[in-house]
C-alpha cells in the first residue's frame, strides 16, 4: 500500500504509541523560522567570559495590509504597514565571522534559524524576557558591492 520510503519517513516523524517509556522519550518535534527583510544596524561582535563570541544585528520585517470591506478587489482604501524587530544571533564560527564582515545596515537578508526565548536581568536587576533567532542559516540578497 505505501512505498517503503514514506514508511520510513512516517516511523522517523510519527510519535510510537508504545508502553516502553523510551519509545516516549524520543517524540520528534521542530523550531524553524525564516525570515525576509532588512538589516536595522551594522552587526557587532560579543563575547562573553569564557563563552564563545556571537554576532547579533537586527532585521526588520514588514507586514501590508490594505483596509475596507473588499481588500482583495477594491483598489480603493488606506494602505497599512506593521514593521516588526527581529533580534539575529549567529553562533556558528564560520556564519559568525561571515556575518560580522558582510552583514551591512539597509542589506536584504533571508535568515533561517530557529526562534529562542530567554530571560535576563538588566542592570536596575529588573527580570526582562528577549526573543532571540539563532540563525543557521543567511542568504544575501542584497549584492555584497552595493551600497543600500
Amino acid at each position: 500500500m505505501f512505498h517503503r520510503p514514506v514508511l520510513q519517513v512516517f516511523r522517523q516523524f510519527a510519535r510510537c504509541q508504545s508502553t516502553d517509556s523510551l519509545s516516549a522519550i524520543l517524540e520528534r518535534s521542530m523550531n524553524k523560522v525564516q525570515l525576509l527583510g532588512r538589516v536595522g544596524q551594522d552587526p557587532v561582535m560579543r563575547q562573553a567570559d569564557g563563552k564563545n563570541p556571537v554576532t547579533i544585528f537586527s532585521l526588520a520585517t514588514n507586514e501590508l495590509w490594505r483596509s475596507g470591506e473588499n481588500e482583495v478587489f477594491q483598489p480603493a482604501g488606506d494602505v497599512n504597514q506593521k514593521t516588526t524587530w527581529h533580534r539575529v544571533s549567529v553562533f556558528r564560527p564560520g556564519l559568525r565571522d561571515v556575518a560580522y564582515q558582510h552583514v551591512k545596515k539597509g542589506a536584504r537578508l533571508l535568515v533561517e534559524g530557529k526562534i529562542d526565548y530567554g530571560e535576563y536581568t538588566d542592570k536596575n536587576n529588573v527580570r526582562r524576557q528577549a526573543t532571540t533567532i539563532i540563525a543557521d542559516n543567511i542568504i544575501f540578497l542584497t549584492d555584497l558591492r552595493d551600497k543600500p
